[in-house]
């Protein structure tokens, strides 16, 4: 025994370090084969599309930069071939010139309240605000199949007119034995189904990565950004939401993410556009934004989600859905989709905020008064009287601990006085007089703060309720979802002149201003004088904010 440890490695030792490596190099081995290696090959695939599509994109973006700017309906009134779109919600059509759906207009929901034109969501290319959905394929690495492009003019196979009880057929063959089909079917509201096919007949494979797109030139017409509701790109996916603004490409032009499931488009204050892809496969999401652009022309502003790429053998024949939604933000029909098709939180395309599970419930009460009462005016004060019932005992609390305060204030001033050079010994004082009448200052603030979130919540839901647009009230109210349109400047239209918009305090802020008056003089007034000089005036900065 000691001769061999004096020697060197005890033989068994030895033998197990030697099975030791043997195991470790036959592990590694497994490991990279069946896991590092497909991770890798995964890796690159998904590189290779993220080429492939940038590729496309930097392609119709040139060809893009060149169309003229004309009138909408001068773009409309063009030769080009189109298929009719109609259904009980949605009109427009889709170009078979490079099968884009580009040309929506919503039939239930009017610019004005004149309701002479209707609301354009998607504008073809050439026109002030090009705004469209396309899908398709695009090559795999070393690649080279003629794909579908822009240009490429396809074939109506049979029903010519796209409703929710005749779906469309597109065809369109590259001349190289691949044959590209597009099914393309449309519900009863704003929701398109387009099955994407392509059958080899060229005797070689081919791998092709599918892909779906939502893209719009510039930013849009009075953006209203997003102090109280999102404007821009916006997607689900990775239990994540993701909301930017149109400037926020500027600095970061192209955004992936990696995800099984989710959906991605572009969010107005009230409308919206979505891709839905299937949600059984790991696709790539991107925010695009481009500025290269030929001068005088904006940039191109995109959403698009990209599939694994798919071998299609000789004879084979494979296919690849995605569901695009164009219209309005009816929650109702969002919750249904979400449901149906097995997305993800497909309601947070309605700006909820953070303060989700207040804003929520409370936009289900709002349009569950206004379908009871059929007036959304008595709809928002029957919810405000159902919330001011809740917060009683919060705003309770507060009005006792001002009634105790301003039973005080006398006391309060007299110690001011006596004390006045002295803050410390007023600061004893005040704490004595505090405790002898049972007086907390703050009691008072606390439920006025635990308030604050609640009726900013109420006034977020107020704000992006679909059901509010252009809906009356009574009298001189007809569009609650737009400021008081009178004034006291003009006597509220008595005197014939008009008044600058940021002068249109009308009847409604007037008589908040009364009840704000009326509200301070049951509270307590401040000691200190400039701070009572500044609440004098707070109701009418707030009248006029």
């Amino acid at each position: 025994m000691s001769d061999q440890n004096s020697g060197g490695m005890h033989p068994q030792d030895i033998r197990n370090l030697i099975i030791f490596i043997v195991i470790s190099v036959v592990i590694w081995g497994v490991f990279d084969k069946y896991v590092f290696g497909p991770q890798k090959e995964a890796f690159r695939a998904t590189k290779q599309q993220e080429a492939q599509v940038s590729t496309k994109t930097a392609e119709e973006i040139k060809a893009a930069s060149k169309d003229p700017q004309r009138e909408r309906s001068e773009v409309m009134a063009s030769d080009i071939a189109r298929v009719k779109i109609d259904n009980p919600e949605v009109s427009g059509s889709l170009s078979l010139t490079g099968a884009r759906i580009d040309d929506i207009l919503l039939k239930e929901y009017f610019k004005t309240l004149e309701k002479k034109e209707n609301v354009e969501l998607f504008s073809p290319v050439g026109s002030p605000h090009p705004y469209y959905a396309e899908t398709g394929w695009v090559n795999g690495a070393n690649q080279t199949s003629t794909l579908p492009n822009r240009n490429t003019v396809w074939q109506v196979d049979g029903n010519s007119t796209l409703t929710p009880s005749s779906p469309v057929r597109l065809t369109w063959n590259n001349d190289q034995g691949l044959t590209f089909v597009k099914d393309i079917s449309i519900d009863e509201h704003f929701m398109f189904a387009i099955t994407d096919s392509v059958q080899n007949d060229s005797g070689q494979s081919v791998t092709l990565f599918p892909y779906a797109a939502i893209a719009q030139r510039g930013v849009p017409d009075n953006l209203e950004g997003r102090v109280i509701a999102h404007e821009g790109l916006i997607g689900y996916f990775n239990d994540d939401l993701e909301e930017l603004d149109f400037d926020d490409l500027e600095d970061s032009p192209v955004q992936s993410f990696t995800s099984k499931t989710g959906w991605t488009g572009f969010s107005r204050k009230y409308w919206m556009s979505a891709i839905l892809p299937t949600q059984d496969t790991e696709k790539t999401f991107r925010f695009l934004a481009t500025q290269e652009r030929e001068p005088g022309t904006r940039p191109l502003y995109q959403a698009d989600v990209t599939g694994q790429g798919v071998e299609v053998t000789p004879g084979q024949t494979v296919t690849s859905t995605n569901h695009i939604y164009a219209g309005a933000k009816k929650l109702e029909l969002l919750d249904a989709y979400e449901e149906k098709y097995g997305v993800h939180h497909f309601d947070l395309a309605i700006d909820f905020g953070v303060l989700y599970f207040m804003t929520r419930p409370f936009h289900w009460l709002l349009v569950t008064f206004f379908h009871m009462t059929g007036n959304f005016g008595i709809a928002i004060i029957m919810l405000t009287i159902l919330i001011r019932v809740a917060v009683f005992p919060l705003a309770n609390t507060s009005y006792k601990s001002f009634a105790k305060l301003k039973k005080v204030a006398p006391e309060m001033k007299e110690l001011r006085e006596k004390h006045s050079s002295d803050k410390a010994q007023l600061q004893k004082a005040l704490v004595k007089l505090y405790e002898k009448e049972k007086v907390n200052p703050m009691a008072g603030c606390l439920p006025i703060v635990l308030q604050i979130p609640i009726f900013f919540a109420m006034y977020k839901v107020i704000y992006i309720t679909l059901e509010m647009r252009h809906a009356p009230f009574f009298g001189w109210i007809t569009d609650l979802s737009q400021p008081d349109p009178t004034s006291i400047f003009n006597l509220f239209g008595a005197l014939p002149y008009d008044v600058p918009s940021f002068l249109m305090i009308g009847v409604w802020p007037c008589t908040m201003l009364i009840f704000m008056i009326l509200q301070q003089k049951m509270n307590p007034p401040p000691q200190d004088k400039m701070q009572k000089t500044m609440m004098a005036y707070f109701p009418f900065f707030i009248t006029f904010i």
